[in-house]
């Protein structure tokens, strides 16, 4: 159970709000003011971390992947099922990864708190097989949660629109999507050298009952971990494109090498950019995400299609207060992925808009390599560039939305890069051959005799010869060709940078593509 446990603060909800007339309904209305103040709290205390084997029983804890989905929800049970509610909980089984339960409850009307404990009734266990018996009576809390909200189709079908399970990763979902990539409320420390990565956790949630006639969903969470606690405000509504409102409230325990903001993690197998790579499998390409798309705060957006190389990737894109970022399947064309059981043409892109007093830093991207497209080997977040203060009273405070696109995402940046293409120059092995396709409708209104030239960059390591732009017109679009020379520092990577205008005003017409390659990297 946490320190903070739900009664308590339910009780101090009863309590007189200094300002504010005992009298007034809204004194007991829960807000994020409530986990704030749970938040602060803990951050004042040493972290106290329970061990895995005193949250849940042996045979739970030791479930494996089968064995975990072999636990089914019984729909009939679920939260706020035939209440005539826009949505329905499904509470999420501990166990397999999720070995540290976490609590639930519900915030009522006038503002009540009645946590949702652990009840078996709650899950089908037929087809689950133990080799031990398991005390029932020992289990605490839950896994995380799932959303239900009919969406895709008419009210009698509910539609699974989003999860929050592990650490503090969610998912969500907008109109005829599938999951793909998540989201996390923080990231600490990815891929870095000098400190272990920290994964904080949601311990706490409190879901607001909602009235019949509410459009989104509001959810409360606190989160904890070594360095950082927090409160965070999840607005979540659902739609063609579900956007989620957050806010949040971190503290600081102590210093942190490297901090993360709105971070997104998504899978890159292989894609149309990956051909010096060899993988047999018999799909044309393998992805959650293909890109990372940057605002900055100057409003130049920059396009980087996403690599799985033989070696980590770190790349930081200085981009003052920027605007928004985020992790993007630009392509959703089905016959370019062949697959009906993992419909990678409908997992969302996940673009964060940031909201007011967003702090000037950079948007990283980590790339890690894999040979499993079971494994999220793709990292994004924004870091800011000063540090944050440590210590309760010194509190740091975020807000942005969360857009899960899928429908619509070419308004982000309208006339872009539509596909990148590398191969090997068969006259000389160590010149590499790149194609970018750009489309938009400005690209489309300009007829081949149209001006357009490329303007090309690239870092001291590599040269750029036959510099070629014309229209492509079977798509209407326009395509950039040119090759990549290097010198002979085999170990430092290029990079590169592209993008179109148009005499004779030397207008610019399209977002920047970038790319790094490394000669002995591909």
């Amino acid at each position: 159970m946490h320190l903070f446990s739900s009664s308590l603060l339910a009780f101090a909800l009863t309590l007189p709000i200094v300002g504010t007339s005992v009298a007034d309904p809204a004194a007991r209305k829960f807000s994020l003011t409530d986990v704030e103040a749970l938040a602060k709290n803990l951050a004042s205390k040493p972290y106290e971390s329970t061990s895995d084997s005193e949250q849940l029983p042996a045979a739970l804890a030791g479930l494996n992947y089968d064995q975990h989905r072999a636990i089914r929800n019984r729909p009939e049970q679920r939260i706020w099922q035939n209440e005539g509610l826009p949505f329905r909980i499904e509470p999420i089984h501990s166990g397999y990864l999720f070995q540290r339960p976490v609590e639930l409850n519900e915030v009522s009307e006038d503002g009540e708190v009645r946590p949702l404990p652990f009840q078996r009734k709650y899950f089908d266990y037929s087809a689950l097989v133990l080799d031990e018996e398991v005390d029932w009576s020992s289990l605490t809390g839950f896994a995380g949660f799932r959303i239900q909200h009919p969406l895709n189709g008419g009210p009698e079908q509910w539609d699974e629109i989003g999860s929050f399970a592990g650490a503090s990763y969610f998912r969500l979902l907008g109109q005829d999507q599938r999951y793909g990539i998540s989201a996390r409320a923080l990231a600490l420390n990815v891929a870095n050298p000098k400190a272990p990565e920290e994964f904080p956790d949601f311990v706490e949630y409190w879901l607001v009952r909602p009235q019949p006639t509410d459009r989104h969903l509001q959810v409360y969470a606190l989160l904890d971990s070594p360095s950082v606690t927090g409160a965070f405000s999840l607005r979540i509504v659902p739609g063609v494109n579900t956007q989620t409102d957050v806010n949040a409230t971190l503290y600081f325990r102590e210093e942190v090498d490297s901090l993360g903001i709105a971070p997104l993690t998504s899978m890159f197998f292989y894609g149309e950019n990956s051909r010096e790579r060899h993988f047999t499998d018999w799909r044309p390409e393998i992805h959650d995400s293909d890109g990372l798309l940057v605002e900055s705060e100057s409003g130049e957006i920059i396009w980087r299609p996403l690599v799985n190389g033989s070696a980590i990737r770190y790349t930081a894109f200085q981009t003052g207060a920027a605007r928004g970022f985020g992790l993007m399947q630009r392509d959703r064309n089905f016959f370019h992925y062949q697959d009906l059981d993992n419909p990678y043409h409908k997992t969302p892109s996940y673009w964060v808009e940031t909201g007011k007093g967003w702090p000037g830093g950079a948007v990283r991207l980590v790339e890690l390599p894999t040979q499993f497209e079971t494994y999220d080997n793709i990292v994004s977040f924004f870091e800011p560039s000063e540090a944050p203060k440590v210590g309760p009273e010194e509190p740091m405070r975020l807000s942005y939305i969360l857009h899960s696109k899928m429908h619509f995402e070419s308004n982000l940046s309208r006339n872009h890069v539509s596909a990148t293409r590398v191969g090997v120059d068969s006259s000389y092995p160590d010149t590499r051959r790149f194609i970018i396709d750009f489309d938009g409708p400005t690209l489309e209104a300009l007829d081949a005799s149209s001006q357009v030239f490329a303007v090309i960059d690239s870092s001291s390591n590599g040269y750029i010869t036959e510099n070629r732009c014309f229209k492509n017109t079977l798509t209407g679009g326009w395509r950039v060709a040119f090759k990549l020379d290097t010198d002979d520092n085999l170990n430092s990577p290029v990079e590169l940078r592209c993008f179109l205008k148009i005499l004779p005003e030397e207008r610019t017409l399209t977002e920047t593509w970038t790319y790094q390659w490394t000669p002995n990297q591909p």
